[in-house]
């Protein structure tokens, strides 16, 4: 029984749209030409809203930059023990033996 209600309300806003006949399409245009005059070579003119949003999203993103750097320095310095450098013999750093003429 409810679909035939549904069946109904489709048909009579159906006859509803059929009855009116065709509608004016209205559109709407943009008067007094382009709400942006072009510049070329110029710089854009920000307003102070502009600036303060730019300002306050570039310091959130620093702040959570720093933030992790600071708390989970693993993710930039990577998940390794450093070596020691202390124990690294003069071969391995390349350099010449004292005894060694040149």
């Amino acid at each position: 029984m409810s679909s035939f209600g549904r069946a109904l309300g489709i048909l009579r806003a159906g006859s509803r749209l059929v009855g009116r006949g065709p509608q004016r399409i209205t559109t709407r245009k943009a008067g007094g030409g382009a709400h942006i005059e072009p510049q070329y070579r110029q710089y854009p003119q920000v307003t102070k809203n502009q600036k303060f949003q730019a300002e306050l999203l570039s310091s959130a993103m620093w702040f959570w930059i720093l933030w992790h750097c600071w708390h989970d320095p693993d993710a930039v310095l990577g998940h390794f023990p450093w070596p020691d450098a202390s124990q690294w013999t003069d071969e391995e750093l390349g350099i010449p033996a004292d005894d060694e003429e040149e």
